[in-house]
């Protein structure tokens, strides 16, 4: 397991090294960025299929249990799909003049996409919540600069807005953690700073009032991260203005990290600050992260920032999911977390293809597409029913358990204000996307530019959120790894 590892860990660097500083033509640049991505995959694999959910694999500097397996599962099937995509997304991006001199952008965006996904293995893998911090501000440092990949004005606006809010939320956090080590030293020595493993045996024996504390540091700075109201601002212009690769992965792969690095510090401190000061926070700050998206999904013109509300619709129902805290909503949000990283990705992709097909962001510009590009409307469709939960698409399944496990647990009014303020984000939504693809056209789009490779993969990304999202309970793997991950976040 520990080669596996290693070898997972060693492949990234390596690629970005030669992508930035070898002398390679771009179908070759292409090739190397797909392979490594493929061989990342059949490390992980490896890992997956080695590991045992029930008993976690642990060595000195890393630890891989049923809950980090089931993100890096996640991160991975992104990963993959932004690799093999990406050079007819470049390719047309660079036609366009919406990038300059291909190659040496290539390689650089292929550096930087190799050690962000890279920066989130580590925080996946390690075993330590210093290092962790660590691994999850370095996301931050190297995602910086895929948003400001372009280089444009409104690119370097967003990165700068995107640094400065991040970088308060992850502080807060460090302070949080900071503070979660002092009382791990009055109550449990100095021995195992900070080692998760140690910390989740003891938990009980920490101090209250320090613990308290630190929740209060540790669920703000995370859920900055997060992208949780009110810390939310830098969330629709960092997924605007990236390209479109790299907003599907900051929609899915990211967010999903950072929630993973908050559900690690909250199994830590639940033992002594009790369920009902949790359950209170984060039901107050989901409700409010949807309130705020409803108004702004409403009156939106920008493809990209209808999506990028819309991910923080998602966020709040995970966040809902976790304050109840029982095994039935902490496994709807593991499902809600899969799902929704697929087909936001999906979306993204496919809002990208728009903006090339019809040289605008602008929804207001974008009509008649199931005539004039019917495979990108397809798809479009196709991606914003399964966003909204329709079924038989994997979010209509997380998002009905979340709301059932809600009522379940006697929150009668944050249950109610949930299901009002998500019918106005899918009225919302479906009123923007039905006018792009049923009004007449205003402008003559470029007719649908997607690949060849980019329809299989698109259409395995949507298949897998219907399966397992509506068929997890007949795949025993991934029954199993479900529920052992519950066993993580729970006890």
């Amino acid at each position: 397991m520990l080669s596996y590892i290693i070898t997972l860990l060693c492949l990234p660097p390596l690629c970005a090294a030669l992508a930035l500083f070898g002398r390679f033509d771009n179908n070759a640049l292409h090739w190397l960025h797909r392979v490594t991505a493929l061989g990342v995959g059949i490390m992980v694999v490896q890992i997956l299929t080695h590991l045992n959910p029930v008993i976690p694999f642990q060595s000195t500097y890393f630890y891989v249990d049923a809950l980090s397996a089931w993100v890096l599962m996640i991160i991975t099937i992104l990963y993959l799909a932004a690799s093999w995509t990406a050079r007819s997304y470049l390719t047309r991006e660079e036609e366009r003049g919406m990038l300059k001199g291909e190659r040496w952008q290539t390689g650089r965006y292929f550096a930087l996409m190799q050690m962000f996904v890279w920066t989130m293995f580590i925080v996946l893998l390690v075993n330590n919540l210093g290092l962790m911090w660590v691994a999850i501000e370095a996301t931050t440092l190297i995602s910086a600069l895929l948003i400001s990949f372009k280089f444009t004005r409104s690119a370097l606006e967003a990165t700068w807005k995107y640094v400065m809010v991040c970088t308060v939320g992850i502080c807060l956090a460090l302070l949080g953690t900071l503070i979660l080590y002092y009382a791990q030293i009055n109550s449990l020595g100095a021995d195992n700073a900070l080692s998760w493993t140690f910390l989740q045996e003891n938990a009980h024996l920490l101090d209250p009032d320090l613990t308290k504390l630190a929740l209060m540091f540790i669920l703000i700075g995370y859920g900055t991260k997060v992208g949780m109201a009110p810390m939310h601002t830098w969330l629709p212009d960092a997924y605007a203005e990236a390209p479109s690769l790299t907003s599907g992965m900051l929609s899915g792969a990211l967010c999903s990290c950072a929630l993973y690095v908050m559900l690690r510090n909250l199994v830590i401190l639940l033992p002594t600050v009790g369920s009902e000061l949790l359950t209170g926070m984060l039901i107050f700050f989901a409700v409010l992260t949807v309130a705020i998206a409803v108004p702004f999904v409403v009156v939106q013109r920008d493809v990209k920032r209808l999506l990028a509300y819309s991910s923080m619709e998602n966020i709040g129902i995970m966040l809902a999911g976790v304050a109840v805290f029982t095994a039935f909503s902490l496994k709807a949000v593991l499902l809600h977390m899969y799902s929704h990283a697929l087909i936001k990705f999906v979306l993204f992709y496919i809002a990208g293809t728009i903006i090339q097909e019809y040289q605008t962001r602008n929804m207001m510009r974008i009509h008649g597409m199931i005539k004039d590009v019917p495979l990108t409307a397809g798809f479009w469709l196709v991606g914003l029913l399964g966003i909204l939960g329709m079924p038989p698409m994997g979010l209509f399944f997380s998002k009905f358990y979340t709301m059932l496990a809600l009522f379940r647990g006697e929150h009668w009014l944050a249950g109610s204000l949930l299901i009002i303020l998500l019918a106005g984000v899918l009225v919302g939504i479906l009123y923007h996307g039905m006018r792009m693809l049923c009004d007449h056209p205003k402008r003559v789009p470029g007719g649908d530019l997607l690949d060849r490779i980019d329809t299989p993969i698109l259409i395995i990304l949507l298949l897998l959120s219907c399966v397992v999202g509506a068929g997890f309970e007949n795949i025993p793997w991934i029954n199993r790894l479900l529920d052992n991950a519950v066993r993580v976040i729970g006890g």
